[in-house]
């Protein structure tokens, strides 16, 4: 039975990502500081990883929340620190995985309403959460592992059933507030969850690719249209629109950052795509209606 470690693999993508591959008939085994699940533990990390088929590492801090000084240095700090300690870890292994996953984000790429950031793009955003992805990364490429492949999934919002961004989005429409956020026009890239794990699927088995993915659909669309789509799934004939100042008075309320909502995310999987994936849910209509209905 091949076995496979995720990092992470308690929270929202990682406990869909272990369902899926125990229902395909994988060993999984959970790091996080749950005593039940493999602690970070150098040992434990390094006898876990051992003849393993692949490593993927979803752990760090969630970004939706107040980026005060104290919860900048905890995003940060959970990214970097779980890296290197994967990284050593695979190190120490005498059979060590043959493939390293490791999760990043579209926040690295500069915020583009007209023009899609593939993997080649040089337009870096200069934000905190680009710098953040900069800096995750450059730890991540920093290991010389000669026996494990690695790969960095540059991800965009992932759409789930059970919670992340799209809950309370649908929250707002079954309200009657789901119009477009700000002016709607910034640009939204997602990922349904399925797509996601069928990803990995698919990079386990093309063992020529390496490097940096862009993991997203390749249908992203406007804010306003996005939200419209959430609508129309829902049979909600009217959204009120927030306009930007009260994105900002509620982001406050509620605890997270305006520009998560506010920003535009304009990235497609380019890579993917040439590599000749083929998306189950490529546009936000089919993946609304499988998610929401």
């Amino acid at each position: 039975m091949n076995k496979i470690v995720i990092a992470g693999g308690a929270g929202f993508i990682g406990s869909y990502l272990v369902k899926r591959f125990e229902n395909a008939g994988y060993k999984v085994l959970i790091i996080s500081r749950e005593p039940e699940h493999v602690s970070w533990k150098p040992t434990e990390l390094t006898e876990a990883f051992e003849d393993a088929e692949m490593v993927i590492n979803l752990a760090g801090k969630s970004i939706n929340c107040r980026h005060t000084d104290e919860n900048k240095k905890a995003i940060i700090n959970s990214r970097l620190n779980t890296t290197i300690w994967v990284g050593n870890a695979i190190l120490a292994c005498v059979h060590p995985p043959k493939l390293w996953l490791n999760a990043s984000a579209c926040g690295i790429y500069k915020a583009s309403h007209n023009y899609p950031m593939t993997e080649s793009e040089t337009a870096l955003g200069d934000d905190f959460m680009a710098d953040v992805v900069k800096q995750w990364e450059k730890v991540f490429f920093a290991f010389n592992l000669p026996s494990t492949r690695k790969v960095v999934l540059r991800t965009s919002v992932v759409l789930g059933k059970k919670g992340g961004a799209l809950l309370p989005l649908v929250w707002l429409s079954r309200l009657w507030l789901g119009g477009k956020q700000g002016d709607g026009t910034q640009m939204f890239s997602w990922i349904h969850m399925e797509d996601y794990f069928q990803i990995i699927i698919f990079l386990s088995k093309n063992k020529n690719i390496k490097g940096i993915i862009n993991c997203t659909s390749p249908g992203p669309l406007t804010n306003k249209n996005f939200m419209s789509a959430i609508r129309k799934t829902l049979s909600i004939p009217v959204g009120i629109l927030a306009p930007t100042f009260a994105i900002r008075l509620g982001a406050k309320l509620i605890g997270t950052e305006p520009e998560l909502i506010l920003n535009s995310s304009y990235v497609l999987p380019e890579r993917l795509i040439e590599s000749g994936y083929s998306f189950l849910y490529p546009d936000a209509d089919k993946a609304l209606e499988d998610l929401l209905k």
